[in-house]
This record gives C-alpha cells, sequence and structure tokens, in this order.
C-alpha cells in the first residue's frame, strides 16, 4: 500500500514537470515570430524562456509603475517608474509605426476591460527591442477604470532545446526541471525514460 502511495505521488510529480514544460513550449511558440504552427515530427523542438517585467498603470492618475526589466525594455529609469511615468511618454519611445496602434490597443482595453496583446519595437539606447505586452484594465466598485495591470517579455530566438525526438525532449526538460527542484526520484525515474528511449532509436 504504501508503495502504491509512492508510485501516485512520483506519478503526479511527473505529471507535474511535463505539463510546466508543455506550458513553456506552447508560450515560446507564441513568442517565436518564426515558430512553424506544427513542427514536423524530426525538428528540434524550439524553447523561449523569457524574463518577464511587471507593470500597474494607475488609470485614472495616468502613471505607469513598473520593474527593471519594464524600464529597460522602455528606455526609463526604475526611480522615473517609481514615480510614476506618463503613457504618452511610453508610447513617444516606441516605433514610430507602432504608437498609434498601441495607443488604440489601450484605449480599447480601457474601455471594453477585455485583455490585450500587444507588440511593438522599442529603442533604449539605440538598440532595438521587440516588446510583447499583455494586460488588463481592472475596474473599482463603481465600475470606472482603475488600474491596467500585466507583463512584457522581449521577444528574442529560440534555444533549442533537446533532440529530434520530441518524446526525448520531453523527458530532457522534465529532468532539467527535477533536478533544479530536488525531486530525486522523479529524476532518475525520467533518467531510465531517457536510457530505454536512446536503446529504442539505435
Amino acid at each position: 500500500m504504501e508503495q502504491m502511495e509512492r508510485t501516485k505521488v512520483l506519478t503526479s510529480e511527473i505529471a507535474g514537470l511535463l505539463s510546466d514544460v508543455r506550458e513553456t513550449i506552447s508560450l515560446s511558440r507564441k513568442l517565436l515570430q518564426d515558430a512553424p504552427r506544427d513542427l514536423p515530427a524530426k525538428d528540434p523542438v524550439k524553447l523561449v524562456i523569457p524574463e518577464i517585467g511587471f507593470f500597474t498603470w494607475f488609470v485614472a492618475g495616468n502613471l505607469f509603475h513598473g520593474d527593471s526589466l519594464f524600464a529597460a525594455l522602455h528606455g526609463t529609469t526604475v526611480e522615473d517608474l517609481a514615480a510614476g511615468v506618463a503613457v504618452e511618454d511610453l508610447i513617444c519611445g516606441m516605433g514610430e509605426h507602432d504608437q498609434p496602434r498601441v495607443a488604440e490597443g489601450f484605449y480599447q482595453a480601457i474601455k471594453t476591460g477585455e485583455r490585450c496583446c500587444l507588440e511593438y519595437m522599442t529603442y533604449p539606447d539605440g538598440i532595438p527591442r521587440n516588446v510583447i505586452l499583455t494586460g488588463c484594465c481592472l475596474r473599482n466598485d463603481q465600475g470606472l477604470a482603475s488600474f491596467f495591470c500585466g507583463i512584457v517579455v522581449e521577444k528574442k530566438a529560440a534555444i533549442v532545446f533537446g533532440s529530434s525526438e520530441p518524446f526525448q525532449a520531453f523527458c530532457d526538460a522534465a529532468l532539467s526541471l527535477a533536478q533544479e527542484r530536488g525531486n530525486l526520484l522523479a529524476a532518475r525515474y525520467l533518467k531510465s525514460a531517457l536510457h530505454t528511449t536512446a536503446l529504442s532509436s539505435n
């Protein structure tokens, strides 16, 4: 009975690890401009592990606050964001062709309350950065727009992770997570699965 419970826990751990890997692969496909919708069986699995920046826009006061990554991507400083930066100032730092679309996206998001996802270029220190912003506008108890909260990530090139065999790539990624999180038993079983895969492919 004790062995059965241990097996259930292990199965749950591995399922959780693989779920995290699937979510990462799903996110990476959205972030990669040239990623195919359906990866051919022999192609490597492409993963992008983006660093995430956080922001809050106090709509009534028209002040953006954000963390260091948000500051770096928008050519401002953490000190300025702590005091608050106007949305107009942020938009002025974006690509000229992106500015009207981003302004309209913000307007619609505030008006409808629906989540929005915007992609635009910024040029902090003259270096082009491809930014993806996603967020939504929250309302107070009177139904008025209050805070617009969200995240930003930089769209970067893919990191090729794993091999051309999809199952092996998933197990490789899950094994890395298991080792990072100290799930030694899960790591041992995943190593065994990888060993079996390697034998069967020879």
